[in-house]
């Protein structure tokens, strides 16, 4: 893993598209997950565990489990703000945490937690959360 930053949060805009939004022009529920998921990719790669190197040594984030508000709709051609940020680690575990704003008017949308687990890939078997992370973050440990 690369040099960390000092904080381990980033924001990612991301615009909605057809695809995200049901024959009203509103973002479907599920579609919240796949922007989450963006977001939190780019996330990993700027806390130095980018897709390539999951790739080569098969070590990889999985969601144990997703818990997300919907408190207001976003809409097709919105650009929403993916706030997403490490908010604690465990032995196998840690806990990102990701809030969803309008770009345009700051209007709070969406938030979610999510619990993820580190996997060796191909058998699956849990794994210790990245060193280089307690190391850099250690007041999120738990």
């Amino acid at each position: 893993m690369s040099s960390l930053p000092k904080e381990p949060r980033l924001v990612t805009p991301i615009e909605v598209y057809y695809f995200d939004t049901d024959a009203g022009g509103v973002v479907h529920n599920v579609a919240y997950l796949r922007l989450i998921e963006a977001a939190r990719s780019k996330f990993s790669a700027h806390l130095g565990w980018t897709v390539k190197e999951m790739g080569e040594t098969g070590l990889v984030p999985v969601v144990a489990r997703t818990e997300i508000d919907y408190l207001r709709p976003a809409k097709l051609g919105d650009i929403l703000l993916i706030d997403v940020k490490l908010a604690g680690m465990e032995k196998v575990k840690f806990y990102i945490e990701s809030t969803i704003t309008r770009e345009s008017d700051g209007v709070f949308i969406a938030k979610c937690r999510q619990t993820m687990v580190t996997v060796q890939l191909p058998g699956g078997r849990p794994q210790r959360v990245p060193q280089a992370w307690k190391e850099a973050f250690p007041e999120l440990l738990q």
